[in-house]
């Protein structure tokens, strides 16, 4: 989708994360934020310190000239000068858990959950991490439930992050939390996933599987048969160049913690995390998430595997416990969280090769 760039005149064009409208490195266009958190123009022409005018990058924003049908946007500045970006989308229905998911997988990496594979990690933007980080992390594992992923007509990012890789290579890697609801009624949310590089779905059990044990918890969620409607919104509208759509993907089989005595979700939750990306391990636990789901919820929800081809399937949990009245009395116990996002990440290029069983051939 893009190509590397500095933030110097030899700089290069890339997508806009948000409109997918062409952008490159702009000093007349920086800005930063106040304390009221409003966006003041920025102004470097007089700075002659090299570290202090890049200390003042690395927390700057650039607007996007872009103003034909949408609302004035802003992109971090490093998201524009280390290279190559990678943009991940999680999909799926309200209630799915897609948030707290998102939440525990960017949690694990600054726990350091990538550096087994070589990976370290740097914010995008000091600030929007540390509210990240205190708003949604702290929040979480203290037992908060996180609010559903707010009602939006236009793509903003959750959460970026700078990963380099054991090569020395730096990629931005941005996160978005797409509603079901509003890919289904918005336009501008349908034409954003043109430009996304790697999808993320996620399924609920309690309304994919129709389990005599889930039956309490469904509650009145009112839940039909059939799939989830997001996912089919999301593959129609993706272009197709043949019988498959080539963009990496993961299924994940979420609140895996509601199955945790069915096998084979019990074998595999209880799997210790890898020391290394194995492709043999990723296709062992895809062939038993593929004939679980497929078993008892239908061909409606494996139609992304189905579909993409390059895509694997996961058991996950990410709070490990179900909530009661809006908290998690026992705290969070995410369990598996991490692994979907390192398939994605192997199929995009950023964990490299390390030969037949290594990154390059995951989802193959």
């Amino acid at each position: 989708m893009t190509v590397p760039v500095t933030t110097g005149a030899e700089a290069s064009e890339m997508l806009c994360p948000y409109c997918l409208e062409v952008v490159s490195f702009d000093e007349g266009q920086l800005f930063e934020r106040d304390e009221r958190q409003q966006y003041e123009k920025l102004d470097l022409s007089g700075q002659t310190s090299a570290l202090r005018r890049a200390d003042r990058l690395r927390s700057a924003y650039q607007r996007c000239r872009n103003t034909d049908g949408t609302p004035p946007h802003f992109i971090p500045v490093p998201y524009l000068s280390h290279g190559s970006p990678l943009t991940v989308a999680m999909v799926g229905d309200s209630a799915t858990g897609k948030t707290h998911l998102l939440t525990q997988m960017i949690a694990e990496i600054a726990d350091g959950g990538l550096e087994q594979y070589g990976v370290t990690w740097q914010s995008v933007n000091p600030q929007d991490h540390q509210d990240f980080m205190v708003e949604r992390v702290d929040a979480l594992r203290s037992g908060q439930m996180l609010e559903h992923t707010p009602s939006q007509t236009f793509a903003s990012f959750v959460e970026a992050l700078l990963l380099t890789g054991a090569d020395g290579v730096t990629r931005p890697v941005a996160f978005f939390d797409l509603s079901g609801e509003d890919l289904r009624r918005t336009t501008a949310l349908l034409r954003f996933l043109l430009g996304v590089d790697a999808l993320i779905f996620v399924v609920d059990p309690l309304r994919a599987l129709p389990m005599r044990q889930l039956d309490p918890m469904r509650g009145e969620f009112g839940y039909s048969r059939g799939g989830d409607p997001a996912f089919q919104t999301v593959l129609d509208r993706l272009q197709r160049t043949g019988p498959y759509l080539e963009i990496a993907a993961s299924v994940v089989i979420n609140k895996c913690d509601l199955l945790r005595f069915e096998p084979p979700v019990d074998r595999w939750l209880a799997e210790p995390p890898a020391d290394r990306v194995s492709a043999r391990r990723f296709r062992d636990e895809s062939r038993d998430a593929y004939a679980f789901l497929r078993h008892h919820g239908g061909p409606a929800w494996v139609r992304p595997f189905d579909n993409v081809l390059r895509c694997t399937m996961h058991f996950a949990s990410a709070t490990g416990s179900h909530d009661l009245h809006g908290s998690f009395l026992h705290g969070v116990r995410p369990r598996r969280v991490l692994e979907p996002l390192v398939s994605v990440l192997s199929m995009c290029g950023l964990l490299g090769d390390h030969g037949d069983d290594g990154p390059a051939n995951v989802g193959m």
